[in-house]
This record gives C-alpha cells, sequence and structure tokens, in this order.
C-alpha cells in the first residue's frame, strides 16, 4: 500500500520540499492556489497543484500568465491532477485557450505513479550509473534529446547551459543524471530529484534502436538503489503510454490521473 505523503508527493512533486536555492536555476513560486516552477531556459515552465475556486479560474490564469510572462518564461505546462479542483479545471483551461500537449516527445495525459518495494535489478550486460564528467553529461544531454525528439532550439538552450548545469548537479542543486551503457555504447538516459519523502524520477528515455533489453529497468533500478542509500525507499514518477506499462511491471502503483495541458499564450 503506498502511504498517503508519497501518494500526495507524487501528483504534484514540485509543491513538496524546501525552499530551491538561486544555485539551482530554479525558482519556486508556492500559493495555497497553484505552485509554478520556472526552471533555467524559458521553455521549462511547470503548473501544479492547483487549487482554484469554480468562479475565478479565469482570473488565475490571468495572474499565471503575468507571473510566467514577468520572468520571461514560456510555455507553461500544466498539470492538472485528480485532487485538482474544481473537479472540470481541465475543461475549463481548454475553455480559456489551452491545449492538450501533445507537441513530439511530450503526451496529453499522464498516470502518477509510486513503488515503495524493490524493484528487480538490472539485466545483466547493461551499466546505469550516475554521470561522472562533463562530458558525460553532455552525452547524457545528446541521449536525451535523441530519444525524446527534442526540437533543435531546445536542445541548444539546454546546450548552452551544460556547464552549469552539471556543476549545479555536483553541488547537489539540481537533478542527478544517469547513463545507461550497453557494450560501451550510451543508450539511455534518466535523471531524479531525491526528496525525504521519495525520490521522482524524470526524464527517463532509450534509443529507439536499445528498446526492449531492459535498459529502462536498469535506470531505474540505478535510482532506487541511490534512494535506498539517501534514506527514502520509495520513487515516484509521471508515466506516459510508453511507460507505464513498463513501470507497472516493476512494480509502481497508480496512484493519480493527470491531464497535461499547454498554454500557447504569448
Amino acid at each position: 500500500m503506498i502511504p498517503e505523503d508519497v501518494r500526495r508527493y507524487a501528483e504534484d512533486p514540485a509543491a513538496h520540499g524546501p525552499e530551491l536555492p538561486p544555485e539551482s536555476g530554479f525558482t519556486r513560486i508556492l500559493t495555497d492556489r497553484y505552485c509554478i516552477v520556472l526552471g533555467p531556459v524559458p521553455t521549462f515552465t511547470s503548473v501544479s497543484r492547483l487549487r482554484l475556486d469554480p468562479d475565478q479560474v479565469a482570473e488565475a490564469l490571468a495572474e499565471v500568465r503575468a507571473l510566467v510572462a514577468g520572468r520571461r518564461h514560456r510555455d507553461a505546462i500544466w498539470w492538472v491532477g485528480d485532487s485538482a479542483a474544481p473537479s472540470d479545471l481541465a475543461d475549463r483551461l481548454v475553455a480559456h485557450g489551452l491545449v492538450p500537449d501533445d507537441r513530439p516527445g511530450s503526451e496529453p495525459h499522464a498516470t502518477a505513479m509510486a513503488l515503495v518495494e524493490e524493484p528487480p535489478p538490472a539485466p545483466e550486460g547493461i551499466v546505469a550509473r550516475r554521470v561522472e564528467s562533463l562530458e558525460e553529461y553532455r552525452t547524457a544531454n545528446a541521449v536525451s534529446a535523441e530519444a525524446f525528439g527534442a526540437r533543435a532550439e531546445e536542445r541548444a538552450a539546454w546546450d548552452a547551459i551544460a556547464e552549469e548545469r552539471f556543476e549545479a548537479e555536483r553541488r547537489g542543486h539540481a537533478p542527478r543524471t544517469y547513463l545507461a551503457f550497453v557494450d560501451g555504447e550510451p543508450v539511455g538516459v534518466a535523471r531524479a530529484v531525491f526528496d525525504p519523502v521519495a525520490a521522482l524520477l524524470i526524464s527517463g528515455g532509450v534509443l529507439e534502436r536499445a528498446r526492449g533489453r531492459g535498459v529502462y529497468r536498469a535506470l531505474v533500478r540505478a535510482r532506487w538503489d541511490d534512494a535506498v542509500a539517501e534514506g527514502t525507499a520509495a520513487l515516484t514518477t509521471h508515466a506516459g503510454s510508453q511507460s507505464r506499462p513498463i513501470l507497472e511491471r516493476l512494480g509502481f502503483v497508480p496512484v493519480a490521473e493527470i491531464d497535461v495541458l499547454l498554454d500557447p499564450h504569448e
């Protein structure tokens, strides 16, 4: 059974944990109505843990848009989970101009999932571990861009700050980055954020030519081992249609369904 604090964290991870230090490159705006996280590039814009008055959805949307624009960010992603209020919030936001996020590499629906039991070990011949150098960090970014079909503009933005982001990761101010290798070739990438409640698994992807061999499973196990070493035997993630079946086989349990909406408002 998934503990309630893990379930809440799984649905709205950005709203939990301590304040984000300036060195992280991330800014969090947390109110009793919403949580906004602004990342180190303008397209990293996330809105979650939504608790809005039914009569003030338009006002809240305008408020969030103003905050996002004021920080020179854009392409806000709204994560509307089962606990969001009002219960028809996703429909209301669509009526105000938001659209399902069906861009390449994205999906308009996610399932919040959690794991509190030890997952299977990595298959033989597959090594998954945390990156150890700036060169490996850049390699991880390249693998991720290929696996998710990242747009050239987005890839260039992250490449431009790779050294800065790697240093932030080394100091514990950014998600940890992992690579998976088959016969010495990097074919999978994943990241994780470690919180006292659970570790949040993000950005897990495998190159098409290496899929079906257990690479994703190896990346999950590597992050589980690190979470346990940190004193947290729980993993959470937002799963898409491809990752959910794999995660279920590894023991993950669905705890919430989430509509993923893009705000194309400029």
